[in-house]
């Protein structure tokens, strides 16, 4: 068994008594005590998604998330739903393009209660075939529910069309036809395939015993015999290949009274990428709040919109920029041109001092507001490990951030600006 002590620093803001195990089974441990607390987030990730999946199998990722709460060899469901509630905890889980997190937020005192639980989950499912049947008629309303959403709708969509057949662009949630389609036996395999010690990483934050967590983790972490133990990241799925956008308009047709639109493309800037602050940066200058130049373009100036934003999202091999808004129907082609227009703007009027002075606050306040949070801790240790294989340091992100420059950025807004016109709109109205 290896152990690394990777820090040790002294305040609430540094990256004080953090330590990575890797267990003889291959799985990774990673905790950051946090003594001035009274609780503990935890949560077991699996290094699997919706871009594993093939077309026949889509949705089955985050099928086998709910289907794990259906059932173990120790627990039936009302036992599982109990089990953390019953002292006061909560028990959750979700499913993203490349991992499934299961994770628990509890009293210190009761981590082996938790640790037992979330275990149980990812090693002992049974998947019976009547609560796999069950489970698959609330899937299918959760599918209905986001069709139901414009705002979800849309933006899904507009995943499909940014990544078209590629699993990037494939809906976590699946499609009601492959989900009515999953059978106990092929969702058995998926989870005895990907549901290995090498493949999941437990992250945990808060105040805690090092050793009871060494302990516990190494007793309940025990896998099936039969399973290969070998890691599927990032060698288990395809490759994102960049190609050319046209600036293509896609609509959907539906009775609502509202269009929703998104429009953006793939770009260059993964989660590892070193320019991905610059890109934060300016994300928060384009729709990152209410003092955004979009959110004062088209809502205060012209009042065409209540929601407008701009998102960007990073992968292993790739990343996303796009913007989001809701508009009359009547104003649609015009809040389409003061989209354009403003983002275009960027290369003629460059990003300010005052502006990039705001933004750099923004990323550094809301970096620093998670520190406080055992949730968000315990999520930023697991993506920097499974991303970045390292922990990052608190002071070495904020000092990246204060050593952007205004070339830096308005560097990144003219490539972006570049780029308007062949964007991907997809409009749902």
């Amino acid at each position: 068994m290896e152990t690394r002590p990777l820090l040790s620093t002294k305040t609430l803001y540094d990256d004080n008594n953090y330590v990575k195990h890797t267990l003889d089974n291959g799985l990774t441990l990673i905790s950051q005590y946090m003594p001035h607390l009274k609780s503990i987030a935890i949560g077991a990730w699996v290094l699997v998604g919706s871009r594993y999946e093939k077309r026949d199998n889509m949705g089955i990722s985050h099928f086998i998330e709910h289907s794990v709460f259906k059932g173990t060899k120790k627990r039936n469901p009302l036992q599982i739903a109990k089990s953390l509630e019953n002292v006061g905890g909560s028990l959750n889980a979700f499913t993203s393009k490349e991992h499934t997190c299961y994770y628990a937020n509890i009293l210190s005192e009761d981590l082996p209660l938790a640790v037992d639980v979330i275990s149980d989950l990812v090693t002992n499912a049974t998947f019976l075939e009547k609560e796999i049947e069950k489970e698959k008629l609330v899937v299918i309303e959760e599918i209905k529910d986001t069709e139901d959403t414009p705002e979800e709708f849309i933006q899904d969509y507009f995943y499909s069309r940014v990544f078209p057949e590629h699993p990037l662009g494939h809906g976590i949630l699946g499609t009601k036809d492959t989900v009515a389609h999953f059978t106990p036996k092929q969702i058995d395999a998926y989870y005895s395939k990907y549901y290995v010690p090498s493949n999941i990483v437990v992250s945990v934050a808060g105040n805690f015993n090092q050793n009871e967590l060494l302990k516990v983790v190494s007793k309940r972490f025990r896998f099936r015999q039969n399973s290969a133990n070998r890691s599927y990241w990032p060698k288990g799925f395809e490759k994102y290949q960049f190609r050319r956008f046209k600036g293509e308009r896609d609509i959907i047709e539906k009775n609502i009274s509202q269009a929703h639109v998104c429009m953006g493309l793939p770009i260059k800037i993964s989660y590892m990428h070193t320019k991905k602050f610059e890109l934060l940066a300016l994300n928060t200058i384009l729709g990152g709040g209410m003092s955004s130049r979009l959110f004062q373009k088209v809502r205060e100036r012209h009042g065409l919109a209540y929601s407008i934003y701009s998102f960007v999202d990073f992968m292993y091999d790739t990343g996303l920029f796009g913007i989001y808004w809701s508009t009359d129907k009547t104003k649609l082609d015009k809040a389409i041109d003061l989209v354009k227009n403003e983002l275009k703007r960027m290369a003629n009027q460059p990003i300010k001092k005052n502006e990039l002075k705001m933004a750099k606050s923004q990323i550094k306040a809301n970096l620093l507001f998670g520190l406080e949070s055992t949730s968000t801790r315990m999520i930023r240790l697991a993506k920097n490990e499974i991303y970045l294989k390292k922990k990052l340091n608190i002071a070495d992100i904020t000092e990246y951030i204060d050593n952007i420059t205004l070339d830096d950025i308005n560097n990144v807004a003219v490539t972006l600006s570049d780029k308007v016109d062949s964007m991907q709109i997809s409009i749902l109205c």
